[in-house]
């Protein structure tokens, strides 16, 4: 089990403005994963500037097509490494409420020596990942790309591992596209045909009759979306209940009565950390996981139901058996952290297919304080019982 325990980053930025002064880069460091960083592009690059001793990367709340780290340290060693962005895996997850749609991820990291070295000119061939070499580099005949390459005039290279090992200080680029037209992919109901203007910047979104279309049902309109109309893009600002009203939507200007050509998804980031880690021991066999659904439930007087859908959010029951050394830096975590959430990841060393870095993965809080008992009369190990609940 891994725990990032304190937070290195110094400095944050992105290379676009924001949807509104409610969204700004700087949102991606407070504790409330729901009040995200909300581009105002279909591409942006957010920078992270971290001291020295980072060993894990962690993000959480993210939005975007796709997306890669671009991790620098001050010592020259650098690594390019892709983010995962594939939504939650059925569509009914993106129905209403659901405020986080890609799962939390976990990254650490290592220095690692480059593989192989080129020079300049260049004869030909293929070039692979990791590759050592001069920043500028002369052609002198045919070159193939390997996947992910990295090209860089260091011997090392970072590279993401199970475990990782503290970094100088580095700078860390995020950087992120939106590209998928989403007016033709509606979790139910109707496709988005055209924008029917009420006044000024509020209206609503038809289909092809003419027919408002219910966004709660269509899911893939939201605050920050991408909508062209007519030609222009404008952003989602505001969606009053499930946006059929005459003016039930806001854009970020005026927009006359057109037809809709494209809807993309906003980029959005809710959480970005990057520090040390407290390693300890995986739970016990027989950790347990559970769900707290936040969903409306209203049973009616006649025997009817009325439901509200709303966020699922993840807890663990954890049992594990701590050296002493590690008991006594977990108590020291605790006392420092109490009701603050922080990122972890559950447990580590599955199988790959296990993805632990999303499913495991995920910004938490202690729900009471962690109870211990030693298990053995030297008292070398501690049996350590905890619950945690997920944020988002």
């Amino acid at each position: 089990m891994q725990i990032l325990q304190d937070d290195l980053i110094s400095a944050v930025s992105s290379s676009a403005s924001h949807l509104s002064a409610t969204y700004p880069i700087g949102n991606v460091q407070d504790d409330i994963p729901s009040l995200p960083y909300i581009c105002n592009a279909t591409s942006c690059t957010i920078t992270l500037t971290v001291s020295s001793g980072m060993q894990a990367l962690f993000l959480s709340g993210l939005q975007a097509d796709s997306g890669i780290i671009e991790l620098v340290t001050s010592t020259n060693n650098s690594g390019q490494i892709d983010i995962n962005t594939t939504p939650y895996s059925s569509l009914a997850e993106l129905a209403t409420g659901t405020s986080q749609r890609i799962s939390p991820e976990w990254f650490s990291f290592t220095v690692a020596t480059a593989a192989n070295t080129i020079s300049s000119p260049y004869a030909g061939g293929t070039i692979s990942e990791y590759t050592q070499g001069p920043t500028t580099l002369v052609l002198a005949g045919n070159l193939t790309l390997a996947a992910d390459l990295v090209l860089t005039d260091s011997a090392n290279s970072i590279q993401r591992i199970s475990t990782g090992a503290a970094l100088t200080a580095a700078t860390v680029k995020l950087v992120l596209t939106t590209s998928t037209d989403r007016k033709d992919s509606p979790v139910s109901g109707n496709a988005i045909y055209q924008w029917d203007q009420s006044s000024g910047v509020a209206g609503r979104f038809e289909d092809s009759s003419g027919a408002a279309v219910n966004l709660n049902n269509f899911a893939n309109v939201m605050i920050g979306s991408i909508c062209t109309i007519g030609g222009t893009d404008y952003q989602v600002t505001k969606i009053v209940g499930d946006g059929t009203g005459a003016s039930d939507v806001e854009l970020s200007s005026a927009a006359s009565d057109a037809t809709v050509s494209a809807i993309k998804h906003p980029i959005k980031l809710g959480i970005a950390r990057a520090g040390s880690v407290l390693n300890i021991e995986n739970p016990q066999l027989g950790l347990s996981r559970s769900f707290t659904d936040y969903s409306v439930r209203r049973p009616l007087l006649n025997g009817g139901y009325s439901e509200t859908q709303r966020n699922i959010c993840k807890g663990f029951n954890v049992s594990a058996m701590l050296s002493d050394t590690n008991a006594q830096n977990f108590e020291g975590f605790y006392r420092a952290f109490r009701s603050k959430p922080f990122p972890a990841i559950i447990a580590e060393g599955f199988d790959s297919a296990r993805n632990e870095n999303t499913r495991l993965a995920g910004f938490y809080y202690l729900r009471s304080a962690p109870s211990m008992a030693y298990a053995t009369h030297s008292g070398s190990f501690t049996q350590t019982e905890f619950q945690i609940h997920e944020v988002i």
